[in-house]
């Protein structure tokens, strides 16, 4: 399964990537997937595996995927606009409960 390598967020959300168990209808895969790995062809099993759609597995796509999401969620957070509850002026302004007037 290959994995964008990009967030939508924060313009959307992503889709759910969700894991299970071997079942019958992939069992043939992950056998082939299995004597790979046991004959040292990691690269060939990485091969078998991105070309199965809605299989996945914990490959370094996977892992750049979930680095692209963070880095997406960091830059939207740091570029969100902060709350300051604290208001500096000499005369009173209109304020929220919750929010603080510092007279100067």
């Amino acid at each position: 399964m290959q994995y964008p390598y990009t967030s939508i967020f924060p313009d959307g959300i992503d889709e759910r990537t969700f894991f299970h168990d071997v079942n019958l209808g992939n069992l043939s895969i992950t056998e082939a997937y299995n004597n790979l790995i046991s004959n040292n062809k990691y690269t060939d099993a990485n091969i078998l595996l991105n070309q199965q759609n809605g299989l996945h597995n914990y490959s370094a796509d996977l892992f750049n995927f979930i680095e692209a999401k963070i880095n997406t969620w960091q830059k939207a957070i740091s570029e969100k606009e902060k709350y300051n509850p604290f208001h500096h002026s000499a005369s009173e302004p209109d304020i929220l409960v919750g929010e603080i007037w510092i007279d100067e």
